[in-house]
């Protein structure tokens, strides 16, 4: 019989971005408190206000966007929040936030 896992509350941070801007945005996370890491992964398209888009027929993968996501505590959401929305405000990008249960808190 298996037993329950217990969960934790956590708060995710995903951050659509300019390659172009993810060591920037990258460099700035590891300043943050709360923020103990990150996941980058390439987007390969999507649609949205400007229509469809797909990495097809980009010469430069610099072009491309990125997907950031960090998991961190609640009471660090609003700082954190602050910080990467000043910096993805200025450039083609979004933020999301969410509300996550995490398995293994210690890595958050």
């Amino acid at each position: 019989m298996r037993s329950a896992m217990e969960t934790h509350p956590k708060v995710r941070l995903d951050i659509l971005i300019e390659q172009l801007a993810v060591p920037r945005l990258g460099t700035l996370l590891d300043t943050l408190p709360g923020v103990n890491g990150y996941t980058i992964l390439p987007v390969q398209g999507g649609s949205g206000l400007n229509g469809i888009w797909t990495r097809d027929g980009q010469i430069a993968g610099a072009e491309g966007m990125m997907m950031i996501w960090c998991i961190l505590d609640a009471q660090h959401k609003e700082a954190v929040l602050k910080s990467v929305f000043e910096f993805v405000n200025a450039r083609a990008g979004l933020i999301t936030v969410s509300n996550v249960d995490v398995v293994r808190p210690e890595r958050f």
